[in-house]
């Protein structure tokens, strides 16, 4: 009734489907289609021969249709049409491909042209159709719950859940064809494509679930797989265990329950409860995406394995901290070798045997100074780990600055960004401010996607921004500046280095323009740069290496044979200051610069405050991408502390009053340089500016002057302000982070 109600009077070809998107040859498929008097197949929307067979891509997903009878749809054939219906319908195994209309497909055929583009196809089947409208669906697949298969998918977002400009979707689209036209689907590359331009906002079709219609309309206990994914991993494995199924359901599900509990159960086990099941990869910390590889080992029942671990404890509340040390001693315990790169005091003191490299950084390192276990490092006089080991941090460092109610606070109304409660808090301004919480509980929602953004645009927009995840935000007209200092690099050019990044270069340039030799030769302090001009070396363009390029391997760095690692050539190496050319300045370590350059306050003093902040041992032309991203931070740092007129050698105007946002400053710093930390953030604060610290290191949330401690646990269970007061308010209030960090205070 169908057919002849929306196709009357049209030419149609009706195929029975032997293989929907599955891969491989087919050519017994051919060989029987011939031997039932077929002379052609349907393959991925092109009529094809059954004699020769043509070689299909075995790599590729093909969709073969058995070409059962093609009619002109009317009343007067209805019982030849009911015949065909049957037919196809019996081949099909209860599903009918409808081809329409079939214009031009016969002359095609004879000519050998191209028969894809002819026709539309209607899918219509006896299993899976409603009765209601009539529309049919093709059979449940796995794929189509996956948002990485084009099966899937959402067809306007490809499976990213945000809204996209046709070119950025044609980025993201992986299943386009090959330039040799054979259609094969993309394999998804190991990491995705950074595509430029995309905004955080939910996809108009899918609204961000990422998936098509057909697989959010598919619900198993009146839950659709796209409202699963939203809930958190102890949210979904508490689902998952409640579930009673009888039956044929209890038979087919039995072994999948047992697997999805499990993993679950792994991921709760490394501390991960609190994440949601779609959480997007690149949203991760570095911490969590270790840790979701560790729950997937722990999964796997693997003996004799040597796994590597680079700080699994990036991002863990202590709390958590001992239920990640938990499941490592569980990888251990079935027989595998742990090695765990570790600044963390917990772990350190568990292993079982630790290995003391140093004993200072970068060229004062790499010797083996200790090993054994925790007591034979802190009997161990060289063993920087071993003295803080001995003689832990004892807090506060200097008195804590008093926080009085009516002195200048940012007031903050109705914050409920992802899973904030609509909370109201004061955050006490020209103070150290901690924000912490268990992972999960909201601490970077509440620091930077709420008070820093919205401080940012009323302070950029004089107070004519529009709030975002807020109600209200008072107080702010006492900030001049915010500036988030995280663990980027300072620069991604070899040409950038310590000594450009902190501003001292050019003070440099210019001191050697003022020599005798210089002037006589004409030098102005332009000839002293190894970005441009003509003093830099004309081989490596002033980069100190060069790059050679490797067939079907990385590129490989080597120094310069011109100017060896110097950057300048020659004649600008011929010019001296106290006995050193410019290219010897730049291979100085900043510990060495400090007293060289000891009579040059303006070189000197920001020189000085890499040595405080504990980068002594850099040198000054060190390439910025060699920096790690604690060194990276402790150069910003330095660089807004040259801006703090603490010395008397800078007398001048008061510095603008700037809120500095630091997302966990201590991570892949050792517990010497978190003492260097502390003193530069102190600094900043006696230099007249506010800090907002969001930190898991219990003697940074020791120093603190206040502590916003949200909680009480991760995900849905958080945002709330469990205790707002000084770490003594902390430890009395007895939250999560209060008991973790009472023996901290103790030591004092």
């Amino acid at each position: 009734a169908q057919l002849l109600r929306d196709h009357k009077g049209e030419h149609v070809g009706l195929l029975a489907p032997l293989v929907v998107n599955r891969k491989g040859v087919y050519t017994d498929l051919a060989k029987w289609a011939k031997a039932r008097g077929h002379t052609h197949l349907r393959v991925d929307g092109e009529f094809m021969k059954v004699d020769p067979w043509p070689r299909l891509d075995r790599f590729k997903e093909h969709t073969l249709e058995l070409p059962v009878g093609d009619i002109v749809v009317s009343a007067d054939d209805e019982a030849e049409l009911r015949a065909l219906l049957a037919k196809t319908l019996e081949l099909g195994k209860g599903v009918m491909h409808l081809l329409a209309p079939l214009d031009g497909l016969k002359g095609a055929m004879l000519s050998d042209g191209p028969t894809a583009g002819i026709g539309a196809v209607k899918v219509f089947s006896t299993k899976r159709a409603c009765p209601v409208c009539g529309t049919s669906y093709p059979e449940l697949d796995p794929r189509m719950f996956s948002y990485n298969s084009k099966h899937g998918w959402c067809t306007t977002c490809v499976g990213t859940g945000l809204a996209l400009t046709r070119e950025q979707r044609k980025a993201y689209d992986d299943s386009i064809k090959d330039d040799d036209n054979k259609g094969r689907e993309q394999s998804f590359p190991s990491e995705e494509m950074e595509v430029e331009g995309v905004v955080d906002a939910p996809c108009p079709d899918c609204g961000g679930t990422r998936l098509n219609p057909s697989s959010r309309g598919v619900t198993f206990e009146g839950h659709s797989i796209a409202w699963i994914a939203q809930w958190s991993v102890g949210d979904a494995r508490r689902w998952v265990e409640s579930l009673m199924l009888t039956g044929r359901d209890a038979d087919i599900a039995r072994d999948v329950i047992t697997e999805i509990k499990s993993r679950l159960e792994f991921l709760e086990e490394v501390g991960l409860g609190y994440l949601t099941l779609d959480r997007a990869a690149p949203t991760l910390s570095g911490g969590e995406a270790q840790r979701i590889r560790l729950a997937a080992q722990l999964g796997s029942n693997l003996q004799g394995v040597c796994y590597v671990l680079d700080e699994p404890t990036i991002g863990l509340h202590p709390r958590d901290n001992q239920i990640l040390l938990k499941a490592l001693q569980t990888l251990s315990g079935k027989g595998n070798t742990l090695v765990v790169v570790e600044h963390d005091e917990d772990t350190i003191r568990q292993a079982d045997h630790i290995i003391d490299i140093g004993p200072g950084a970068g060229k004062r390192g790499g010797r083996l100074i200790a090993q054994g276990q925790a007591q034979d490092l802190a009997n161990h006089s060289d063993s920087l780990t071993g003295r803080f080991l001995a003689h832990p941090l004892k807090h506060p460092l200097q008195a804590r600055r008093a926080i009085n109610g009516d002195g200048r606070m940012l007031r903050l109304s109705g914050a409920s960004m992802h899973n904030l409660k609509d909370i109201d808090l004061h955050v006490p301004l020209h103070r150290l401010v901690a924000v912490t919480g268990v992972s999960g509980s909201g601490k970077s929602t509440l620091a930077r996607d709420v008070l820093l953004a919205n401080v940012q645009a009323l302070v950029s927009q004089r107070g004519k921004a529009t709030l975002a995840g807020c109600d209200a935000l008072d107080g702010w007209q006492a900030v001049d500046r915010v500036l988030e200092v995280d663990q980027t690099p300072i620069d991604k050019t070899p040409r950038s280095c310590p000594a450009t990044y902190i501003g001292c270069w050019d003070a440099i340039s210019r001191l050697f323009a003022e020599t005798l030799e210089a002037k006589a030769r004409g030098y102005t302090p332009t000839r002293f740069s190894f970005n441009t001009g003509d003093g830099r070396c004309s081989g490596c363009e002033g980069q100190g290496m060069r790059t050679i390029e490797m067939s079907f391997l990385p590129d490989v760095k080597v120094p310069c044979d011109q100017c060896h690692g110097l950057r300048f050539n020659p004649e600008t190496l011929a010019v001296s200051w106290r006995g050193k050319s410019i290219g010897d300045v730049l291979a100085m370590e900043v510990d060495e610069a400090v007293e060289f350059f000891a009579a040059m306050p303006n070189i000197s003093h920001p020189l000085q405050l890499l040595k405080d902040v504990g980068l002594g041992y850099l040198t000054l032309g060190q390439p910025s991408p060699t920096l790690s991203g604690g060194e990276a931070q402790r150069i910003k740092l330095v660089t807004e502390l040259s801006k703090v007129r603490d010395d008397v050698t800078r007398r001048g105007q008061k510095a603008p009053h700037t809120l500095y946002v630091l997302d966990e400053p201590t991570v892949g710093l050792h517990m010497a340089d978190v003492e260097k930390l502390i003193r530069v953030l102190h600094r900043l604060v006696d230099g007249g500016h506010s800090v907002l610290v969001i930190e898991h290191d219990l003697d940074v949330i020791a120093e603190a002057d206040w502590v916003l401690d949200l909680g009480p646990e991760g995900g849905a269970a958080g945002g709330r302000i469990v205790v707002a007061g000084t770490p003594e308010d902390v430890v009395a209030a007895g939250s999560h982070t209060g008991r973790s960090l009472a023996p901290v205070l103790a030591r004092g």
